[in-house]
């Protein structure tokens, strides 16, 4: 009868677990999946969706924004054409509120985004007319006020 080696007895361990793990998971076999495990979600991409109440109003109208499916208890910044209002609490739900205030605006059309990082940003936009109606966030609508422009106000100066 032959003595097995050193290096036979590693092989033959190493076969009998590798075996055995797969026997493992028969119980397993019949069970549904919960929750597919793809690269996105080890990533931490998200596809957010930024909404408003009403895209279309007149200058003076409050538009308020409700963006979902953002990284949960982050900051986002609320930007309109490029140009930063200032940042919004996302909750634990993945969702912020703002509303953005179109007084002293002019009229044309405006783009929206909520953003928290390259990952995780959404845009949507609105439109003020003269002949639009005077738009007014939901009662109670929670979140930041932002102006759609910085009003200056100077006072008068004389000279003597």
């Amino acid at each position: 009868m032959q003595k097995f080696s050193r290096d036979q007895w590693i092989r033959v361990v190493l076969t009998a677990v590798i075996l055995l793990s797969g026997l493992a998971m028969v119980p397993f076999i019949d069970l549904p999946a919960q929750a597919a495990i793809t690269w996105q979600s080890l990533a931490g991409v998200y596809e957010p969706v930024l909404e408003v109440n009403e895209p279309l109003g007149r200058p003076g109208s409050v538009f308020a924004f409700t963006g979902s499916n953002y990284p949960p208890n982050t900051v986002a910044t609320a930007y309109v054409d490029g140009q930063s209002l200032g940042q919004v609490m996302i909750d634990g739900n993945g969702v912020g509120t703002f509303m953005v205030n179109s007084a002293g605006a002019s009229i044309g059309q405006y783009n929206v985004t909520l953003e928290v990082d390259i990952n995780a940003s959404a845009t949507t936009g609105i439109e003020l007319e003269d002949t639009g109606l005077l738009v007014t966030p939901p009662p109670d609508f929670p979140g930041p006020t932002f102006n759609l422009v910085n009003v200056l106000y100077l006072p008068l100066v004389t000279k003597p």
